[in-house]
């Protein structure tokens, strides 16, 4: 059993009081947190290597609860539109490229993305799972995803029986994964959520994006989004609900009662112009709420810092209360809820003994992260993608000196600058 410590470190716990250990060691061996010691003790077991921290900050990795990783062949395609009309021109183009190869290429440059973002764990939606699940592997990135099902044939050229056929065969799946209310009838709906329910796999979908998709939910069935889903009973622990911008206070009950959780995307429903989330009520309301970036191509990054910083600014502006979401509930997002969220927080989403080693070092040197009075502060409205140093993920470093160690960055970015120049022709 090989150990290593960091030593040295501001460790931001995220722990159930929000501790933080100025001057702390965090031992791990064979990709577990074994000791989380304060300043002054010594670990007890051998230790074969050792890196200091130089005082900085060491963190969970953050956690993306929603998105779609291999839209980074979309990145800017499809700027300054609602979200209907976002789809309406990325559907036709995901229908000209996509193929097993075009999703290798574009989730390769999202896992690099987000490890060097600090991000180590995501729960994406997109087409070719299992190329994505690969490259997961390949990378040492914390992949949780599944079959995707969608009313129409989908970019993949796919019949929706068909989905369900090949889905039944490969079972089991951690994840079903359906798109929306809005491209699925209740019918198509009500079989994913079987799938899902006889499987035991946890279920995501978008739901309540904007004015406009719930207009027209209610214009073809007489039911709002998340009163369709409760009806064919997807309104439950184990449902990850993306974006719920529009939600009434009956419906906020609701999810709350039935353990359902949110993946919050402050920066594409801003983008998008679909509104703000009612974060305050869902967090009052006990709901879990995670934070994504959603994909690429409507939110145009995969940087959680970012997404961090939105998510706690826009509530306070939008509210005119500075206290409406705070840093530590931001933080908390971003790993606990996310990792909840997913199934995963026995696993990771805090910096506890037990748990796997997923952990980002920031630079104790960077002029925006210097002088530090409240490190989870500093972390949700001074830090940056830029001030990742070192990140882990089940113990291995995946970055480190702001170097992929997993990932071609170089042979990655020529292959997909080769798709964009496809997709523009």
């Amino acid at each position: 059993m090989t150990c290593t410590a960091i030593t040295n470190a501001t460790i931001v716990t995220v722990d159930a009081n929000d501790s933080v250990i100025h001057g702390g060691t965090i031992v791990i061996a064979d990709g577990t947190i074994t000791e989380v010691l304060p300043a002054g003790v010594a670990p007890t077991s051998a230790i074969d290597h050792s890196i200091d921290a130089a005082g900085g900050i060491v963190m969970p990795g953050l956690i993306n609860a929603h998105t779609h990783l291999a839209m980074t062949a979309f990145r800017g395609f499809a700027d300054d539109v609602d979200l209907q009309n976002f789809l309406g021109k990325l559907f036709p183009a995901e229908a000209k490229i996509m193929s097993d190869r075009h999703v290798r290429v574009g989730v390769r440059a999202a896992f690099a993305e987000a490890m060097l973002s600090g991000c180590t764990a995501a729960l994406d939606m997109y087409w070719y799972p299992d190329a994505s699940i690969d490259e997961a592997r390949k990378s040492g990135f914390r992949l949780q995803t599944g079959p995707l099902f969608i009313g129409s044939d989908g970019p993949d050229n796919i019949p929706f029986d068909r989905r369900i056929a090949d889905a039944t065969s490969s079972a089991p799946h951690s994840w079903i994964l359906a798109h929306g209310t809005y491209t699925m009838d209740p019918t198509q709906l009500a079989t994913a959520g079987e799938l899902a329910a006889t499987e035991g796999a946890r279920f995501h979908i978008h739901a309540s994006e904007n004015a406009g998709e719930v207009s027209d939910v209610q214009g073809r069935y007489g039911r709002t989004p998340v009163e369709l889903l409760d009806d064919n009973g997807l309104l439950r622990a184990g449902t990850v609900l993306a974006h719920a911008v529009v939600l009434t206070d009956a419906e906020i009950t609701r999810i709350a009662q039935t353990g359902t959780a949110i993946a919050h995307c402050p920066s594409s429903n801003m983008k998008l112009a679909s509104g703000f989330c009612r974060i305050p009520e869902l967090l009052a309301a006990g709901v879990t709420v995670g934070l994504g970036t959603d994909g690429p191509s409507s939110s145009n990054d995969l940087d959680m810092f970012a997404a961090m910083r939105v998510a706690a600014l826009i509530h306070k502006g939008s509210r005119l209360d500075p206290t409406a979401v705070p840093a530590s509930s931001v933080l908390r997002m971003a790993t606990m809820g996310s990792a909840t969220a997913l199934g995963i927080d026995d696993l990771v989403g805090s910096i506890e003994v037990g748990k796997r080693a997923d952990l980002v070092r920031l630079d104790p040197s960077s002029p925006s992260l210097t002088p530090v009075y409240d490190p989870i502060s500093t972390i949700v409205y001074a830090a940056s993608r830029a001030d990742v140093i070192d990140v882990w993920i089940d113990g291995n470093p995946v970055v480190i000196n702001r170097t992929c160690t997993t990932i071609d960055v170089d042979a990655v970015l020529a292959d997909l600058r080769d798709e964009a120049r496809f997709i523009a022709e």
